[in-house]
């Protein structure tokens, strides 16, 4: 990056006024050891579900340098079936993009299993940065703050801070991006939107409206700026994939590797959008563990800081309604979508989505609490000796 797109990009920052972050990081760090504390970081105990093959593809990169999990995997297919692809070669290679296991090849080699958390904060902070910006843009430091923590403490995204997450990682990846787009450094989104592809093929669909949205408003080559920085994560992406499973367009989740019978067998995940709609819809919505209105209610601030939204700046409004409703319905027709511990870890983004809206809410009640009462207006002189 040369010196002139350096200065545009940090004057873009300056412009995001980011001076009220140190207190966000503050109370953050507070709320985070709160969380942490007697916890185990080196046993790897936060490593459940999806987490361990994550990982075991970071310990791979570092051991061996290649991803084949056979030598890293202990038991044959009955334990680890459905949790690896099959390799044009009969690899055991991770089923999930690899994107977090690569990342964290540096924080794994220097502070080992711990590195995984440790990479998993700083996933976490980054994210509640991205929150805080997007939500100051509309609202004074003190409602951004508290909107951000309200985001990540008082809904279900606080169950994966002692955790591992990729939804996490994907997460920061496209609400970065989206702040790109909001600030007009269209270049720099695109290049969010392929990365935020390689940590989640679904993002793609992000990439795609974010697309239809920045060619529906001047400048009109806005749009190609952005798709020139999309271009280099669908390349490695599709490179990775002909390296790893023999096609650009054939992934792990078209290659996932079972027993049926007794026989090796692989499945592609393509053909798990089968549910019934209205069934994922009242799931997702309704269910005791990891239904949006059971494990994070407080998001039904957002529905009136949506109104407000709408009216200030439609585009925008739309922007995130057009995202959240398509990732939701997509997800209502996913056969594994409620595969996750505690909420529903494919909604992280229309979760983090619905903090500019929540934010204005906030701002809104602020506003009402603090103006004098009618009584008080009419009457100033009945009050005045209170």
């Amino acid at each position: 990056m040369d010196s002139d797109a350096a200065r545009r990009l940090t004057a873009a920052f300056r412009r995001m006024k980011p001076e009220g972050l140190p207190l966000l990081y503050a109370v953050l760090t507070v709320g985070l050891l709160i969380a942490l504390w007697g916890k185990e970081v080196r046993s790897g105990a936060f490593l459940i579900g999806d987490c361990p093959y994550y990982a075991s593809a970071t310990v791979s990169l570092w051991t061996d340098g290649d991803l084949d999990l056979k030598n890293q995997l202990r038991g044959g297919l009955e334990i680890h079936g459905r949790q690896v692809a099959l390799g044009r070669s009969g690899q055991w290679f991770p089923k999930h993009p690899v994107l977090i296991s690569i990342l964290s090849v540096p924080f794994y080699g220097t502070f080992g299993v711990a590195g995984f958390l440790f990479f998993n904060l700083t996933t976490f902070v980054a994210l509640a940065s991205v929150l805080w910006l997007l939500c100051r843009r509309h609202v004074s430091q003190v409602v951004a703050t508290a909107t951000t923590l309200v985001i990540l403490e008082g809904t279900f995204l606080r169950a994966y801070i002692y955790n591992y997450s990729a939804d996490l990682l994907s997460a920061l990846l496209v609400l970065s991006a989206l702040l790109f787009v909001l600030e007009r450094r269209n270049l720099w989104a695109g290049l969010f939107l392929g990365l935020s592809g390689l940590a989640k093929p679904t993002n793609l669909f992000c990439a795609s409206i974010a697309l239809f949205f920045v060619a529906a408003r001047r400048p009109r080559p806005a749009a190609l700026w952005l798709i020139l920085g999309i271009l280099p994560g669908l390349f490695t992406g599709a490179l990775l994939n002909l390296a790893l499973f023999g096609s650009p367009l054939i992934s792990g989740y078209d290659r996932t590797l079972l027993l049926e019978n007794g026989v090796p067998t692989t499945v592609s995940h393509r053909g798990f959008f089968d549910l019934p709609l209205w069934e994922g819809v009242r799931g997702q919505l309704l269910s005791p563990r990891v239904g949006l209105l059971t494990t994070s209610p407080v998001l039904l601030l957002a529905i009136p800081g949506f109104v407000i939204l709408l009216r200030r700046d439609p585009w925008e409004g739309l922007l995130y309604l057009s995202i959240s409703e398509f990732l939701f319905l997509l997800f209502s027709t996913y056969r594994w979508w409620a595969t996750s511990h505690y909420g529903n870890r494919f909604l992280m983004v229309p979760v983090c989505l619905a903090a500019v809206p929540m934010a204005l809410t906030l701002e809104r009640m602020g506003q009402a609490f603090s103006r004098p009462s009618l009584t008080a207006r009419l009457h100033p002189a009945a009050t005045r000796g209170r």
